[in-house]
């Protein structure tokens, strides 16, 4: 999990993380402003993280340092684009933590998780199975296999092993069977329970 994996990383900043998993177990999570990801126009990736914090153990300069700490060292082997803290806060115990990445690339490899976003033949050169099935978020009934996805040249595709609710900077058209949507079908996720790599093609 990726709170898991970035806790590996730092504790001070699994305190934050720790329950991010446990947000995202039910209901249309993007509406409860807790935490999830957004996909930019322009390619980035936001980060939205709102927890509790126990500031008896840990004040908020020390996760502020700790977390900017982490994107500073990343961004140094990383070279290229940098991550960026945006926001720390913590009020009534509840802290508020927003960040930038320059990629889908750089969240994957930041937070040690799977998370891929760009086109079926991009994914395909990249090494990922395409060989699922998926089915229409309008019409379930619908259902599109690897030629098919591939032909969506048009459409962008999503794949990902993080439970966070993602805004998508589109409409979801198909996904696979351990995902959902919102209502408006802007943001996805993977079922709480529910394990493997979730697949969205969007547009």
């Amino acid at each position: 999990m990726s709170a898991k994996k970035f806790s590996d990383k730092i504790a001070i900043i699994a305190l934050v993380f720790a329950g991010a998993l446990g947000l995202c177990a039910c209901g249309d999570r993007e509406e409860s402003g807790a935490t999830y990801l957004s996909l930019e126009k322009d390619g980035t990736v936001r980060s939205h993280i709102e927890e509790s914090f126990e500031q008896s153990y840990y004040s908020k300069e020390e996760l502020l340092q700790s977390i900017q700490a982490q994107a500073a060292d990343y961004n140094k082997s990383a070279g290229g684009g940098q991550i960026t803290v945006d926001k720390v806060e913590v009020a009534n115990g509840v802290t508020d933590v927003l960040m930038t990445y320059p990629g889908a690339e750089d969240y994957a490899a930041f937070n040690e998780e799977v998370f891929f976003v760009g086109t079926a033949s991009q994914a395909q050169e990249a090494g990922y199975d395409l060989n699922v099935v998926l089915s229409g978020v309008g019409n379930a009934q619908e259902t599109v296999g690897k030629p098919d996805i591939l032909a969506m040249e048009d459409a962008r595709l999503l794949i990902m092993d993080i439970a966070e609710p993602v805004k998508l900077g589109g409409k979801a058209l198909y996904i696979s069977d351990n995902a959902t949507v919102s209502q408006n079908a802007k943001t996805a996720w993977r079922i709480h329970g529910e394990s493997g790599l979730v697949y969205v093609i969007f547009k």
